[in-house]
């Protein structure tokens, strides 16, 4: 009776190995057929990309010398033996202008510069007797620029930020907080040097 215990053991035991050895047979299964499917579904991108890289050649206008150079051919299927062979004979894509910057691109119309963030919260809390909470300033910024999309958590960002430089001074009523510009940087504060007797 004392081996009873033991082989209730060793077939309980065998019989878990025998569902893990079928649950990880069946995840085997799954994922070779989802390897499967994701190489035809490279293999169809990289037939994708080669008729559009031969349809741009086609339209693009080329310079006498290139003109000889003939369209890659379609890009082999994976794990063909051409296709470890030729990795380095696809010609990549060259262009033949460079793309447009959108920085340099000019703007429509005879706008105005608007001002830095930090300058347009600046100048309203110098504008301001009482101290102001971040929604204020972000909506008379927001009134003050319609075009610009500014969040409350971006204007009390920056007016941490003027705090930080002694620009502003934060105080506190209760939990709200409010701003106001710090008695250096006010507006009737002289500039540095600009005035020496």
């Amino acid at each position: 009776m004392s081996e009873s215990p033991g082989t209730e053991l060793a077939s309980e035991y065998s019989a878990r190995i025998a569902r893990d050895l079928e649950i990880n047979t069946q995840e085997q299964d799954r994922l070779a057929t989802e390897i499967a499917a994701l190489e035809e579904q490279l293999r169809a991108v990289r037939e994708n990309r080669a008729v559009l890289e031969r349809l741009q050649q086609a339209l693009t206008p080329q310079a006498p010398a290139s003109a000889s150079v003939s369209a890659p051919a379609p890009a082999p299927a994976p794990g063909s033996a051409t296709a470890d062979a030729d990795t380095d004979a696809v010609v990549p894509h060259q262009r033949t202008e460079p793309a447009p910057n959108r920085r340099t691109v000019p703007k429509q119309g005879p706008a105005e510069p608007k001002p830095s963030l930090v300058e347009a919260v600046h100048a309203y809390l110098a504008e301001q007797r009482e101290p102001r909470s971040a929604t204020d300033v972000a909506e008379a910024i927001r009134a003050a620029q319609p075009g610009r999309t500014i969040k409350t958590t971006v204007i009390r960002t920056t007016l941490e930020n003027l705090v930080a430089r002694n620009r502003a001074r934060r105080t506190k009523q209760g939990r709200a907080v409010f701003y106001t510009l710090s008695a250096t940087d006010g507006p009737e504060a002289p500039e540095t040097g600009a005035e020496e007797a």
